[in-house]
C-alpha cells in the first residue's frame, strides 16, 4: 500500500519527473530459525531479525521528510514490513501496512514499476531490507521464505541480479538500488542444483537507463550487521551520506550523485567499521553517468576521535571548536568520539590528567574525518 505521495495515497502525479520509492523491511520470518511458522525444510542457519523492520521505516521517514531534488521531487512511497503493522502518515492518518511476503512485494513492485515507467525523468529508488544469500546470483528472502508447503525452497524470493537488469527496459533514467543484506554463501545453498528466484519483471531490447546503481551492505560471500534495537549500521552510512557526507558542491550547490554516494558509503562503513569493532564490508557498484540524486542543505563530515591508549582515552576531554560552534565530550564517553560537524577548518583540543594536552588545528572535509592521538 502507499505511505505517502504529496498529494495524497490515491493522487500519483504521473505527468512529470519524480521519485518513486519502494522500500521493504523484512525481520519477522515464520519459517526460518526462531519463527512460528513450520520450519523449511533448508534454513540455511537464518535466524529472525531486528534491525531491519526499523531500518525500513527510517529510509521512509527520511525521504518524506528530508529528500530534496527540484527536477526531481518525490512521488510516491510505498512500503512493506514484516511483521505488518500500523503507521501515522504525514498527515496524521493511519495505514496499515502490508506484510512483505512474496505476492504482497510482486503486486508493490509492479505497482512501482508501472509508476517508474511512466517518465524518463523518473528516478527509482529501490530499499531491501533482510536476509539474503549469494550463490550464483543475490537473493533476497521474502517474509514467507522456505514455506513447506511449496515445492520450490526458492519459490519466495527475488532474484536480485535478474531484477537489476530487468529495470533496465524501464523508462526511469536513473535507478537507485539499496541491498542491505548478507550476501554469505552457505554450503547448503551452494550445492541446491537450481535455486530460481523471481527476477520480478524481464529485460527488454531497449536500455534507457542513464544511471543504474547498486549499493550493497556487504561484499560479496560476507554477513552485514546492525545493532539489535537500532537500524543497521549500512542504513546509518547510506543516510549520513545522503544528508550531506556524500556532497560536492556543483555550480553553488551542494549535490549528492551516484558516485559520490558511493564513496562517502565506503568510508563511512569504514569508520563504522572501526568505532563498533565490527567487520563490516560494503560494495557500492554505480554505472552509467553520475546523477544527481539528493541537494542537502549543506555538507556534513562524520567525525571520529580518540587516542591511541585506552588509559589516554579514559582520561581525554575533548574539545572541538569553529567560529562561534563549541563541542564539548567529558572524560568517561565512549571513545573514539563520534559526531557530524560541517566541513571546514576546526581547533581540537584534548585534555588529560597523566598526559600533556593537544591542541591542534585541522581541516575536517567530507565524508569522514578521523584522528587517532598519539598518546
Amino acid at each position: 500500500m502507499t505511505l505517502y505521495s504529496p498529494d495524497g495515497p490515491n493522487q500519483i502525479d504521473l505527468t512529470q519527473p519524480h521519485l518513486h520509492a519502494l522500500v521493504i523491511g523484512v525481520g519477522d520470518y515464520p519459517h526460518l530459525m526462531g519463527g512460528a511458522g513450520h520450519p523449511a525444510v533448508s534454513n540455511f542457519g537464518l535466524q529472525q531479525l531486528t534491525t531491519t523492520r526499523l531500518t525500513a521505516i527510517r529510509v521512509v521517514e527520511w525521504l518524506a521528510a528530508s529528500y530534496r531534488n527540484p527536477t526531481c521531487s518525490i512521488g510516491s512511497i510505498e512500503l512493506l514490513l514484516s511483521p505488518a503493522e500500523q503507521l501515522t502518515r504525514s498527515d496524521q492518518t493511519q495505514v496499515a501496512i502490508e506484510v512483505s511476503s512474496m505476492k504482497n512485494i510482486k503486486d508493490a513492485f509492479e505497482r512501482w514499476r508501472v509508476r517508474c515507467n511512466a517518465q524518463q525523468g523518473n528516478m527509482a529508488f529501490f530499499y531491501f531490507a533482510g536476509h539474503g544469500i549469494s550463490t550464483a546470483s543475490q537473493y533476497l528472502l521474502a517474509a514467507d521464505f522456505g514455506d513447506p508447503n511449496l515445492g520450490n525452497l526458492w519459490a519466495n524470493c527475488i532474484d536480485f541480479d535478474g531484477l537489476r537488469v530487468g529495470m533496465r527496459a524501464n523508462a526511469a533514467d536513473t535507478q537507485l538500488f539499496f541491498v542491505d543484506a548478507c550476501r554469505e554463501k552457505p554450503i547448503d545453498a551452494l550445492i541446491q542444483l537450481n535455486p530460481n528466484g523471481d527476477h520480478l519483471c524481464s529485460s527488454g531490447l531497449f536500455d534507457q537507463v542513464a544511471a543504474s546503481a547498486a549499493y550493497y551492505a556487504a561484499a560479496d560471500g560476507r554477513q552485514a550487521y546492525g545493532p539489535a534495537t537500532d537500524i543497521t549500521f549500512f542504513c546509518t552510512a547510506v543516510l549520513e551520506a545522503l544528508q550531506g557526507a556524500g556532497a560536492i558542491n556543483k555550480g553553488g550547490k551542494w549535490t549528492v550523485d551516484t558516485f559520490t554516494l558511493s564513496n562517502a558509503i565506503g568510508q563511512i562503513i569504514g569508520s563504522l567499521a572501526k568505532v563498533n569493532k565490527q567487520p563490516l564490508s560494503c560494495n557500492p557498484d554505480p554505472d552509467g553517468i553520475p546523477a544527481a540524486v539528493h541537494f542537502p542543505s549543506a555538507a556534513i563530515v562524520r567525525v571520529a576521535i580518540g587516542c591511541q591508549s585506552i588509559q589516554a582515552n579514559a582520561e581525554a576531554e575533548i574539545r572541538l571548536q569553529r567560529l562561534a560552534v563549541s563541542l564539548l565530550s567529558p572524560p568517561g564517553d565512549p571513545r573514539p568520539w563520534t559526531g557530524r560537524v560541517e566541513p571546514g577548518d576546526w581547533d581540537i583540543q584534548m585534555t588529560f590528567q597523566n598526559f600533556p594536552a593537544v591542541a591542534r588545528r585541522e581541516t575536517m572535509l567530507p565524508p569522514v574525518f578521523e584522528l587517532e592521538e598519539s598518546v
